[in-house]
């Protein structure tokens, strides 16, 4: 079985699953809607030229790299010192 878009005006209004891709608009459909093979997609996506989009996509956030302990004591003035002291080194 495949997953198709249920599409009308270019937004996805249902996901379905059918064997072969439907010529007619699926039951309970009116006129105007077409079936298109669709794996990833969700009702309210857009569909246009042959693309489907998300119209609310996952926010990304760019984090930096984590750091290593020793970068960390090492920038820190104090947390060195403390090192020192712990290890004994004047």
């Amino acid at each position: 079985m495949q997953k198709y878009a249920i599409v009308k005006n270019g937004v996805v209004v249902n996901v379905i699953e059918y064997e072969t891709q439907p010529t007619t608009p699926p039951a309970g459909f009116e006129d105007g809607h077409v079936a298109i093979q669709a794996d990833n997609v969700s009702p309210n996506w857009h569909y246009a030229n042959g693309t489907f989009t998300n119209p609310n996509p996952p926010a990304v956030i760019d984090m930096p790299a984590p750091k290593s302990l020793t970068d960390m004591i090492l920038e820190s003035p104090t947390e060195l010192a403390k090192l020192r002291t712990a290890l004994g080194i004047a």
